[in-house]
């Protein structure tokens, strides 16, 4: 019930993003995938041996470390709270937003590549179905 509670208190809209960063409690790192942010959290897969109140940090780079606390997990995923939200300007939120937006543009990269296939062979097979 407590998941549930806490997803449906999400104020902030979320971007998609996937790439590793290091996550570091109590002196035990490890590499967990970071596959969507907000300013105020951050979304991670593959982690291991945390808790719901354990406290963290995640480097993204070795400039850009960010300190939160495990919000919810289940399984190899957990929410990230960040203890201090992030500006539009914060290095940690121009770093996610580059990444958000290379995910955008190869998404419509990918759609465009479909479309045009679908149209090619749409046209030299005349029956209009894939």
């Amino acid at each position: 019930m407590a998941l549930s509670q806490n997803f449906l208190r999400r104020r902030d809209p979320r971007q998609r993003v996937s790439f590793t960063a290091i996550l570091e409690c109590r002196g035990v790192s490890q590499n967990v995938r970071v596959v969507d942010f907000s300013a105020t959290g951050l979304r991670v897969d593959g982690i291991q041996g945390l808790a719901t109140g354990d406290p963290i940090q995640i480097s993204f780079s070795p400039d850009i470390v960010l300190t939160g606390e495990i919000a919810w997990c289940v399984w190899h995923k957990a929410g990230i709270k960040l203890v201090s939200a992030l500006d539009e300007a914060h290095p940690a939120y121009l770093f996610l937003s580059d990444q958000a937006s290379a995910i955008e543009q190869l998404r419509i990269r990918a759609i465009a590549a479909i479309a045009k296939e679908r149209a090619g062979s749409t046209g030299h097979s005349g029956s209009g179905s894939l």
